[in-house]
């Protein structure tokens, strides 16, 4: 049996550049792994050519999701006569901007290509991955690295984050990355220069990168939110906006926190309201 961990990914920066004539959006990001994961699980049945995916999560459950056509596409593209079960233990939130459904598809290319010894480069796995989705050839890496064009040119490189930790603090309230895209084509997107930040992340400078961290689309979600906006205020009026900002699409935000920061009694006042975790950085 083989077993694989999907790491839930976070933005620290991300700039959503202009519509490409494919559909696609061509992006800048930063991107860092956390020690919260998904566990996937693969055995063979004996049923050939049948993915099935057995998980109490409801998205994975209804068999028709992208995790469930990564698996088909490799098992039809690489010759594979045998048929799979993959059984997923889910820990990442659904929709909450941490990339769960392309964490568990890179978790399901890396997997399937260690079972049937398919040898497959790192270039040949991201190619597959972009096909699905922009978040998936990322997720085939667990160190911070650097984002761009439709997500298949990842530059990684050495970012020392032991001394701090990242606050996820998630307003139990599900949104649809597809509609805030929509929301982004007819919006005007704000963007950041990146370059600086980069120079931030060569001299390892977690300070300045804590006061530089963006997301091109947290004003657009939190203008056509409601529940969005009054949750940023909140976290800003209890946390400050030093290292806080949304991940992904939403609707979670992660604030970076150094060793010396205490937030112990924010999270004993609002752990039922919001799901708030403290994690480490991989």
């Amino acid at each position: 049996m083989i077993i694989e961990k999907a790491y839930a990914k976070v933005n620290l920066f991300l700039n959503v550049l202009d519509k490409r004539k494919d559909g696609y959006h061509d992006l800048e990001m930063l991107n860092a792994k956390i020690d919260l994961y998904d566990m996937l699980e693969f055995g063979e049945i004996d049923c050939p050519n049948t993915v099935i995916i057995k998980s109490d999560d409801l998205f994975l459950s209804n068999q028709d999701n992208i995790v469930l056509q990564v698996a088909k596409y490799m098992l039809r593209n690489y010759n594979i006569k045998t048929g799979l079960e993959i059984k997923i233990t889910k820990n990442i939130p659904f929709g909450a901007g941490l990339a769960g459904n392309s964490a568990d598809s890179a978790a399901v290319i890396k997997g399937i290509n260690k079972m049937y010894g398919l040898n497959l480069s790192i270039k040949e796995m991201i190619d597959i991955g972009v096909m699905f989705g922009a978040d998936i050839p990322y997720c085939l890496f667990d160190t911070p690295a650097f984002v761009s064009s439709i997500g298949e040119v990842i530059e990684d490189f050495d970012l020392d984050l032991s001394d701090y930790k990242l606050l996820l603090i998630n307003p139990r309230e599900f949104i649809s990355t597809k509609e805030v895209f929509d929301f982004a084509d007819k919006s005007n997107i704000k963007i950041k220069d990146i370059n600086d930040l980069k120079a931030y992340c060569e001299h390892n400078d977690i300070k300045a990168i804590r006061e530089n961290v963006h997301n091109s689309l947290e004003e657009i979600v939190i203008k056509n939110y409601a529940f969005m906006e009054n949750f940023k205020n909140n976290l800003v009026a209890e946390l400050g906006s030093i290292g806080l900002v949304m991940t992904g699409s939403g609707s979670s935000f992660i604030k970076i926190l150094d060793k010396n920061e205490d937030v112990s009694d924010f999270i004993s006042r609002y752990n039922d309201k919001y799901l708030i975790k403290m994690h480490n950085f991989l």
